[in-house]
């Protein structure tokens, strides 16, 4: 598809709290991110938070050519900030980071190695690293067995997530490296999120357990 008049990707990701316990604390949560088709960098970036009786409003607007990221935060009671963000091109919002992940070759990684990354983390960009943690096999719901690549997620506490390797994402093993499954605690509570059904995929799915 096209965004801005440059061919890009459309990632899109929504987190619900279950009904059961909505009545102690409701969540609705939407990311959205429109990436470079080629490099992958993001051209913009939303987060839509709604937490109990709390709501948010994030959006970035990214600008290679000048390394600049226009700011626009809206918080329940509290005056709109804005700000323009010097960083450097190589500097990714949560889903474009999670998915240019894919592209390591995680076979050639040791278990315990870091791998440095740049992240837009709310109001600033920030160096930080995923550490590679083996191979395991995980089950989605759909009763599907995958082989995966287990990586921890270092983060910087901010509006959403916790500080430290809280966010877990487990990749398939072939060279699709399709996210299968994501965890992570946030400032209230955990999020868990599961591959359903993979389609349209460029490679042959041969990490799946038959």
């Amino acid at each position: 598809m096209k965004y801005k008049q440059q061919e890009a990707w459309h990632l899109k990701a929504v987190g619900k709290s279950l009904k059961a316990y909505d009545l102690l604390f409701c969540v609705r949560d939407t990311f959205e991110t429109y990436s470079n088709y080629t490099t992958f960098r993001p051209i913009y970036s939303s987060r839509i938070m709604n937490h109990a009786k709390e709501s948010s409003v994030h959006r970035y607007w990214f600008d290679s050519a000048s390394n600049k990221i226009e700011t626009e935060i809206k918080q329940d009671k509290k005056p709109v900030y804005r700000a323009s963000l010097t960083a450097p091109d190589n500097t990714y919002d949560l889903l474009a980071t999670a998915y240019s992940f894919r592209k390591f070759d995680f076979n050639k990684l040791f278990v315990g190695q870091k791998v440095p990354y740049r992240m837009l983390i709310d109001r600033q960009a920030a160096d930080l690293f995923f550490r590679y943690l083996g191979k395991e096999n995980v089950k989605t719901r759909n009763g599907k067995e995958y082989r995966c690549h287990k990586v921890s997620v270092y983060l910087l506490q901010g509006d959403f997530f916790r500080e430290g390797e809280y966010m877990k994402i487990w990749f398939t093993d072939d060279k699709n490296h399709l996210p299968v499954q994501v965890e992570t605690e946030i400032l209230v509570g955990s999020v868990r999120a599961l591959l359903l059904e993979p389609k349209s995929m460029k490679y042959p799915l041969t990490s799946q357990i038959k």
